[in-house]
């Protein structure tokens, strides 16, 4: 049953992409039977996580909680379009394929739909986390949440220095570091609260 779980975090990862095209291209019956379908996966997965024993129990925490930190990635990442944004307008002026820069604005248009898909995602994931947490769990689980802010800060360090230097090479200030900044924030305050 475990890997339920870990397969639908997969499926529902792409039920996000396929909803969001849904609702831009107009078809509101389809992204609203999606919609059901990804809320019929984390029914699933709450009942499957009260069922579990202490070894599957692990595994099925390990599976919310880091695809929690996962799901919040994307939600920025692509939240955040001001890169692609960039990448898209400079594309435009300079390649003339077609089908690629249809590619990339369908991309633009979905990103904010995905974005809101992929924070509530991470947030369920989390709730579930807190909900089916056992005591003897819980220290393993954390154990890697200081690796995981450290190596975030060196990142958001490194990517501000690279943003700095695009905005003096380039005048363009990208902003790429809230990516690592709000998910390095999100691993610190899940660590205190966990």
């Amino acid at each position: 049953m475990i890997y339920i779980v870990l397969i639908g975090l997969f499926v529902v990862f792409y039920a996000v992409f396929t909803t969001s095209y849904f609702k831009v291209d107009g078809l509101p019956l389809l992204s609203l039977i999606i919609d059901l379908g990804i809320i019929v996966a984390f029914i699933i997965f709450y009942f499957i996580g009260g069922y579990l024993e202490l070894n599957d129990l692990h595994n099925y925490l390990m599976f919310t909680y880091f695809g929690s930190f996962v799901y919040m990635y994307f939600a920025i990442k692509t939240f955040w379009i001001k890169p692609s944004l960039l990448k898209y307008m400079v594309e435009k002026d300079n390649n003339p394929d077609e089908e690629q820069l249809e590619t990339q604005e369908l991309d633009l248009r979905t990103a904010r739909i995905r974005a809101i898909y992929y924070f509530i995602i991470a947030i369920l994931l989390m709730g579930l986390t807190h909900i089916h947490m056992h005591p003897e769990l819980q220290e393993d689980l954390t154990s890697m949440n200081p690796l995981f802010v450290f190596i975030g800060l060196i990142i958001i360090i490194i990517w501000l220095i690279l943003d700095v230097y695009r905005k003096i090479k380039y005048g363009v200030f990208l902003f790429k570091t809230i990516v690592p900044l709000v998910v390095t924030i999100y691993i610190f305050i899940n660590t205190i609260t966990m």
